[in-house]
C-alpha cells in the first residue's frame, strides 16, 4: 500500500515557506537599525534627473533582451517581432515580481508564442540559450570591472586589488569556457564525446545529473545554428549587462558618492547573484540587505547604503512591473491564472541572473 503524497496545495505552501522565511528575516534585519532621520536626509539630497536616467536605462534592458531574443528565434523563421518580445519580457518580469514560483518563466514564452505564431516548445527551448548568453554577459562584466577599477587608497586598496585579480581571472576563464561551448554547439556529438570521460569518472548520481544537464544545454544551444544570430546575441548580451552597470553608475551620481564605474560593475554582479536566491515575491528584504552590504563594502555610511538599496529597488521593479501589468491586461492574462499554470507545470529551472528585474 503506497502512502499518499502531499496535496498540491500543501506542496505549494511548502515551496513558499523557505522564500517567505528568508525574505521576512532579511527585511527585519534591514529595518532593525534604521536611522530614519539620516535615511530621510540621504533621500532628500537625491539628484532626481540621475534617478530618472537610471530608471530609463533599467527599463531599456528589456528592450535589449527583446532584440537578443529575436536574434535567437530567427532560425525559426519570421514572426518574432522585437515589439512583441518586449511585451513578453515585461509581462514575464512583472509576473516574477508579483507572483511566487517564478510564474514569469511561463508567462514570457506564452506571450511570445501567441504573438509570433511559433510553437511554444520551440520558444521555450531558447530559454537555455538566453541563460548561456546572460552568463556570457555577466562574465564579460567581470573583465570590464577588473579593467576599469582604479587604484584605491587605504583600507579599500586590498579589496580593489583582489577584485581586479580574481574577478578578471574568473571572467576570462568563464568567457573562454562559454565561447568554446557556444562554438561547439553545432557539433553536439563532439561535445558529448569530450565530456563523456569526465562524467564517467564521477559518482553515479552526479554523473546522471551531469548528463541530464549536458543534454539540456546542447538542446538549447542546438535551437540556433546561425553564426550571425549567435554573434548578435553575444554582442547584445555584453551591451545589456553594461547597460545595467551604467544604470547603477547613474544612481551613484544621484547620491553623489563618487564611486567609479568598476564599482557599478561589481554591484551589478552582486545583485544578479542575489535575485537568484530563494525569496518572496517583490524581492523585498534579500535585495535590500545585499545592496546595503555591497555599498558598505565600498565605504558608504549606513544611512546612505540603506537609501541606495531603497532607491535601487524602486527604479528596478516599480516601472517595469507597472508596464508589465498593463501589458498583461492587454493580453487578457490574469495573475491567478498564471500562478495556477506555473504550479501545474512543476519545477522550473534556475533563474536567469537579473531576470527578476
Amino acid at each position: 500500500m503506497t502512502t499518499p503524497g502531499p496535496s498540491p496545495r500543501r506542496s505549494r505552501l511548502l515551496q513558499l515557506a523557505l522564500p517567505l522565511t528568508v525574505s521576512g528575516a532579511a527585511a527585519l534585519w534591514f529595518i532593525e537599525d534604521v536611522d530614519w532621520q539620516a535615511l530621510s536626509a540621504a533621500l532628500a539630497g537625491l539628484r532626481l534627473p540621475w534617478v530618472g536616467l537610471a530608471a530609463l536605462l533599467l527599463l531599456g534592458e528589456f528592450g535589449l533582451r527583446a532584440l537578443r531574443w529575436a536574434a535567437l528565434l530567427r532560425p525559426l523563421g519570421a514572426g518574432a517581432r522585437p515589439v512583441d518580445l518586449f511585451a513578453a519580457q515585461l509581462i514575464g518580469a512583472a509576473a516574477n515580481t508579483l507572483l511566487p514560483l517564478r510564474a514569469g518563466e511561463l508567462a514570457k514564452p506564452l506571450v511570445a508564442s501567441a504573438r509570433s505564431g511559433h510553437p511554444l516548445s520551440s520558444v521555450v527551448a531558447t530559454a537555455v540559450l538566453e541563460r548561456v548568453f546572460d552568463l556570457f554577459g555577466l562574465c564579460s562584466l567581470l573583465v570590464v570591472m577588473a579593467w576599469s577599477l582604479p587604484e584605491a587608497p587605504g583600507e579599500e586598496q586590498e579589496l580593489v586589488v583582489n577584485l581586479k585579480r580574481y574577478g578578471g581571472l574568473a571572467g576570462i576563464a568563464a568567457l573562454t569556457g562559454l565561447s568554446a561551448g557556444i562554438g561547439l554547439s553545432g557539433a553536439p556529438g563532439r561535445v558529448e564525446g569530450l565530456l563523456r570521460p569526465v562524467l564517467a569518472a564521477l559518482p553515479r548520481p552526479l554523473a546522471e545529473r551531469g548528463e541530464r544537464a549536458l543534454h539540456g544545454f546542447l538542446a538549447g544551444l542546438g535551437s540556433s545554428r546561425d553564426p550571425a544570430a549567435l554573434a548578435r546575441a553575444g554582442a547584445l548580451s555584453v551591451t545589456l549587462w553594461l547597460n545595467g552597470a551604467l544604470a547603477i553608475w547613474a544612481l551613484f551620481q544621484a547620491f553623489g558618492n563618487g564611486l567609479p564605474f568598476g564599482a557599478a560593475c561589481f554591484t551589478t554582479v552582486a545583485i544578479a547573484l542575489t535575485v537568484a536566491l530563494p525569496q518572496a515575491p517583490g524581492f523585498i528584504g534579500v535585495f535590500h540587505v545585499a545592496m546595503e552590504k555591497t555599498m558598505a563594502l565600498w565605504g558608504q555610511p549606513p544611512a546612505e547604503a540603506k537609501a541606495f538599496a531603497v532607491v535601487f529597488w524602486a527604479v528596478s521593479f516599480v516601472p517595469v512591473t507597472t508596464l508589465g501589468v498593463l501589458a498583461m491586461w492587454r493580453e487578457g492574462l490574469a495573475l491567478r491564472g498564471l500562478l495556477a499554470r506555473r504550479a501545474a507545470a512543476g519545477d522550473e529551472g534556475p533563474p536567469t541572473p537579473a531576470e527578476g528585474r
